[in-house]
């Protein structure tokens, strides 16, 4: 018998809104390599609040910068269509994030600090390891868990959004859910940002960062999403981990992705580990970007 709980949470996945009308425009031009940058700064200039959260990165520490970004022009030509695109799907998560923060405000600021924390790890990896834009990576990670969004608004007093330590990171976490709820919170995430027209890559990342082994296409987002949920889950414990306990940890719970690594010449150490950590650290400490998203 299907479980009567996804009707419900397919409900609340139909009952998001939709992404506002600049995102969408955005998601269009910056999807087809014929749009011109005029198109894109034109989409873009009447929505206020999209051109200060751009400034507002672009000047930031994020980017590093080394020279003043003053206006939506130079912006597009500075930073280009894709991390243009990055912010500005990265506001609208934060939007979502924000608009049900009074009702369940202790739940979502968790699962916030976890997805900030998160997409703050994909980002250092991806300047570590990877050739892709450390701001992809950011908002691959940002959004991860997403799906545990809806299960918190559709479910408010039976579900539980983070472990707490680093026990609890098994992969058994989504099988739980699905017996719980007859559909896990990877999935959920997945849906719910096809419907928003997310690009795949981060749709896949989403929906397969337990089980980057069975995902289709775009299988490195999602050991990289998986590599920087561990560690946000490490860095928000109580638990003092450093490099090779988290590497045993990881070999433990996810031998099959750490075969994947080499495919995509993540030859990922200890030493690696441990210098993300630092990093991430020191980004969590700084908090800056929460502050320009979170204006």
């Amino acid at each position: 018998m299907t479980n009567p709980n996804i009707a419900l949470i397919i409900k609340q996945i139909d009952s998001f809104p939709a992404l506002p009308s600049t995102v969408i425009r955005v998601l269009e031009i910056t999807g087809n390599p014929e749009s011109s940058a005029h198109e894109l700064m034109q989409a873009i200039l009447p929505d206020q609040s999209i051109c200060v959260s751009i400034l507002k990165v672009a000047n930031s520490a994020f980017f590093g910068r080394p020279r003043v970004v003053c206006s939506i022009e130079e912006a597009v030509v500075v930073l280009g269509f894709q991390e243009i695109r990055n912010i500005i799907l990265t506001q609208a998560v934060f939007n979502s994030f924000r608009k049900f923060r009074n009702t369940n405000k202790q739940d979502i600021d968790t699962l916030w600090q976890h997805s900030l924390t998160c997409g703050l790890a994909a980002k250092i990896i991806a300047l570590h390891t990877t050739e892709y834009s450390p701001s992809q990576l950011f908002i691959a990670g940002l959004i991860h868990d997403i799906g545990k969004l809806t299960l918190l608004i559709s479910f408010p007093n039976y579900f539980s959004p983070v472990p707490e330590t680093s026990e609890h990171l098994s992969l058994s976490l989504s099988s739980a859910e699905e017996e719980k709820f007859g559909i896990s919170h990877d999935n959920i995430g997945m849906r719910l940002l096809h419907r928003w027209l997310f690009p795949e890559q981060l749709c896949a990342s989403t929906g397969y960062h337990h089980h980057p082994k069975t995902a289709p296409g775009n299988t490195e987002f999602a050991l990289i999403v998986q590599m920087a949920d561990i560690l946000s889950h490490c860095v928000c414990s109580t638990e003092a981990m450093n490099g090779q306990e988290i590497l045993d940890l990881i070999k433990k719970l996810t031998p099959e992705s750490t075969l994947l690594w080499s495919s995509y010449n993540f030859h990922w150490q200890q030493e690696d580990i441990d210098n993300w950590l630092t990093d991430l650290r020191t980004d969590l400490a700084d908090g800056a970007l929460l502050n320009i998203f979170n204006a």
